[in-house]
């Protein structure tokens, strides 16, 4: 029986979609499909939890983006689930660490987010997320998966360098299958009257004696038998997308949860963008008040040195004026003068008193 590897993407378009992704693959939710005592099984390499995730995404996108841009592609990587029961240890860990290469060797190392291993679930498979930057900087998943000819491209390529050296060959190309869910194919199954009973055969006398009878009969246990094939199938199906439904139940609460709390981180930050405007504000009053008050007292500090100034002047001029001698030294120094003065009065006056024996 041939073997096939798998390989299938995702888009990621939301932080929101991101993040329930890495929840559900690093079991940060209830993951019913998922054997808990089997999840210390499981490896990863790069981010090691769903907040990384989302963090090592944000730190590597560009600044600028289209609204409804690609953040992240989500690769699946797995095998048909006989070839793992088949396969060695050494070759399904073989064709995970290919897997890895031949995405660093497709988007670039530093483009490869994180890788988990997970051996905890039915068949064991890789989930990597990636950022579709191109070489020249641009985010662009068209690039990676636009188009049925580079999916088919892709799906080629990976088989060659990746599925082929360990013994998986790649699915029919140009396939026109698809993965429906479980309420589809039940939905499919009652429309088509898979699981209503089958009336056993009523072979004609003619049938019984030409030996059709027999044939009638093994072609209806054949009918049967598939039937019921497809009725478990169906059964299994319904218990896996109820779990799923449980899953994605949990994840939307979980999301929901996230959301408010968002919400209310939105609105701490209006609050606080408004206490720190009001806190601005009477910053600016304060710095305007006391601006104000620096240059009153420089003008009352002028004032007063101008004042000062003056009075020293004032005292220094009643204090001391080279110009001006003493009283005493002043009275000495003309002292001789008055004395001349009044000897020449005397003698003027001794004149006048003999002149009139001179008549």
């Amino acid at each position: 029986m041939k073997s096939y590897c798998i390989l299938r993407t995702e888009k990621l378009k939301s932080f929101l979609t991101i993040t329930g992704s890495a929840k559900h693959t690093f079991r940060e939710i209830p993951t019913p499909n998922a054997d808990a005592s089997r999840t210390h099984l499981n490896k990863t390499w790069g981010a090691q939890n769903a907040a990384a995730v989302r963090r090592a995404i944000r730190d590597r996108l560009p600044t600028k983006r289209r609204r409804d841009a690609v953040l992240a592609i989500e690769y699946l990587v797995t095998a048909s689930p006989e070839w793992f029961k088949s396969a060695s240890k050494q070759q399904q860990n073989s064709y995970f660490a290919a897997s890895v290469r031949w995405l660093e060797a497709r988007h670039g190392k530093a483009n490869v987010i994180c890788v988990n291993m997970q051996l905890d679930e039915k068949s064991p498979h890789l989930v990597a997320y990636v950022v579709p930057l191109t070489k020249d900087g641009r985010l662009s998943a068209k690039d990676f998966l636009g188009g049925r000819k580079v999916l088919t491209n892709m799906q080629t390529e990976f088989a060659s360098q990746v599925g082929n050296p360990v013994g998986l060959q790649r699915g029919i190309e140009g396939s026109r299958a698809i993965h429906s869910t479980a309420k589809e194919f039940n939905a499919a199954l009652s429309k088509k009257g898979a699981l209503t009973p089958l009336e056993p055969p009523k072979p004609t006398f003619g049938e019984r004696v030409t030996g059709r009878a027999r044939r009638m009969e093994a072609e209806h246990a054949a009918a049967v038998d598939q039937r019921l094939s497809l009725a478990n199938k169906a059964l299994a199906a319904a218990e896996f997308g109820e779990k799923a439904r449980m899953s994605q139940a949990a994840a939307l609460d979980q999301m929901r949860l996230e959301i408010d709390a968002a919400k209310e981180h939105q609105a701490n930050a209006a609050r606080l963008r408004e206490e720190n405007a009001r806190l601005q504000q009477a910053m600016l009053r304060q710095q305007a008040y006391f601006q104000r008050e620096i240059a009153y007292l420089k003008s009352a500090l002028s004032h007063a040195t101008d004042q000062i100034k003056k009075l020293l002047a004032r005292i220094g001029a009643l204090t001391y004026r080279p110009e001006v001698q003493p009283a005493a030294s002043l009275r000495s120094a003309i002292a001789p003068t008055f004395s001349a003065v009044a000897l020449e009065e005397d003698e003027a006056q001794s004149s006048i008193s003999l002149s009139p024996n001179r008549v």
